[in-house]
């Protein structure tokens, strides 16, 4: 992504701000000590993510996770948890939030029973309304949403107070699917 911001900048005289979630800078295990499954090669030189290009794990039908920055980590984690639960859910990977990658959104959410929005930013005035109206404005009513509270942002360990978690994450996953415990 960073090489394709770097290209847009140059060739197409974008403005261009790239994000990065801090938090998962030291991260490399996924689901326990030591598995190493949150680590990924480096993509060569010649490989390419386009512009509003998305990411997509996973081809399950009975709920897709809309996300980006951290909450892909957590998204990734709560998903093991769902399998386990007997439910089969696609990771949706924005990359790209402004413009948003509709047409994209829309294709990757094809055929899924149901859509959860993972937005680790406050619930006020952020990405997880953009994400929410283009669902209702395209008839997917079967949707819910988790994000931070609308509050400040704590720093040590009350950090992750007020954001998104795994468990919640998969709890609020249960109940869209109608299998909440």
């Amino acid at each position: 992504m960073l090489r394709e911001c770097v290209r847009l900048a140059r060739e197409e005289n974008r403005l261009v701000v790239f994000l990065e979630p801090i938090a998962l800078y030291p991260m490399r295990d996924l689901h326990a000590e030591k598995d190493g499954a949150w680590m990924d090669v480096y993509p060569q030189a010649n490989e390419r993510l386009g512009f509003g290009d998305i990411g997509v794990t996973g081809e399950g039908t009975d709920l897709a996770i809309l996300t980006y920055g951290n909450g892909v980590y957590l998204s990734h984690q709560a998903r093991k948890t769902l399998a386990e639960d007997g439910l089969a859910v696609r990771i949706i990977d924005l990359r790209w939030l402004a413009p948003l990658p509709e047409a994209a959104i829309l294709d990757a959410i094809s055929g899924v029973k149901s859509v959860l929005v993972v937005d680790e930013c406050r619930r006020s005035g952020n990405i997880g309304e953009a994400l929410m109206t283009l669902l209702a404005e395209n008839g997917i009513t079967r949707s819910a949403r988790v994000a931070a509270e609308d509050s400040f942002i704590a720093t040590g360990p009350a950090y992750a107070a007020t954001l998104p978690c795994a468990p919640g994450i998969a709890q609020a996953a249960r109940t869209l699917a109608g299998r909440a415990s």
